[in-house]
C-alpha cells in the first residue's frame, strides 16, 4: 500500500572544500534569511541525480557533476509557531563538483527567487545562527570526512525575522 508522504523527500548538493562551502541565500520556506545548501523535493519525473543538479544549476548558476552520495538523514524540528505540529524532513546529500557556470552571486531581477543568490562562504563564519541544519551538515563532512546518517533532531528553531546573511 502507498500512503502519502507527510515528511518531504529532498535532495541536496554541496559544493565545498575544507575551507569554504558554495551556500544560498535563502528567502523562502522554514530557512528563509538563513545560508541553505542547493535542495529540491523528489519527483517521479527525474532521478535524483538529474534533481540534484538541475536545483544546484538553478540556486547557484554551476553546472555539476556527481562525485559521491553522501547518505540520507532526517531532521525533525521543533513546531515554529505555537498551533503548529512538530515537523520533518528527509535529506540526502550528494557531493558535487563544478564542471563549467557562473556562480549566480545575486537574486535574478526578472523573476521572484528563493534566494538572493548564491555566496562562496568560509567554513568558519557558517554557524547555527546564520545557517540551515543541512548547511551545518555540510560543514561539518568538509571539516571531519565523517558524515553521520543518525537522525538529528532540532531542539531549537526560530525563523530569523532578518537575513543573517551580506545581501551583497
Amino acid at each position: 500500500m502507498i500512503v502519502e508522504q507527510v515528511n518531504p523527500l529532498l535532495v541536496c548538493g554541496i559544493i565545498g572544500d575544507e575551507t569554504t562551502l558554495i551556500v544560498n541565500k535563502c528567502l523562502t520556506g522554514p530557512f528563509t534569511n538563513r545560508y541553505d545548501l542547493a535542495t529540491a523535493p523528489v519527483t517521479t519525473d527525474t532521478t535524483l541525480s538529474e534533481t540534484v543538479a538541475r536545483i544546484t544549476a538553478i540556486e547557484t548558476g554551476l553546472q555539476t557533476t556527481i562525485e559521491k552520495q553522501l547518505g540520507t538523514i532526517r531532521f525533525t524540528f521543533p513546531a515554529v509557531e505555537a498551533d503548529q505540529p512538530r515537523w520533518a524532513m528527509i535529506s540526502t546529500f550528494y557531493v558535487l563538483q563544478p564542471v563549467g557556470g557562473q556562480l549566480l552571486s545575486e537574486r535574478p531581477a526578472f523573476t521572484d527567487a528563493v534566494s538572493a543568490g548564491a555566496a562562496r562562504v568560509p567554513l568558519s563564519q557558517l554557524n547555527w545562527a546564520n545557517s540551515s541544519p543541512l548547511v551545518m551538515q555540510a560543514k561539518r563532512y568538509l571539516e571531519t570526512g565523517a558524515f553521520p546518517i543518525a537522525d538529528q533532531r532540532i531542539s531549537q528553531y526560530a525563523i530569523p525575522s532578518t537575513p543573517q546573511f551580506s545581501e551583497a
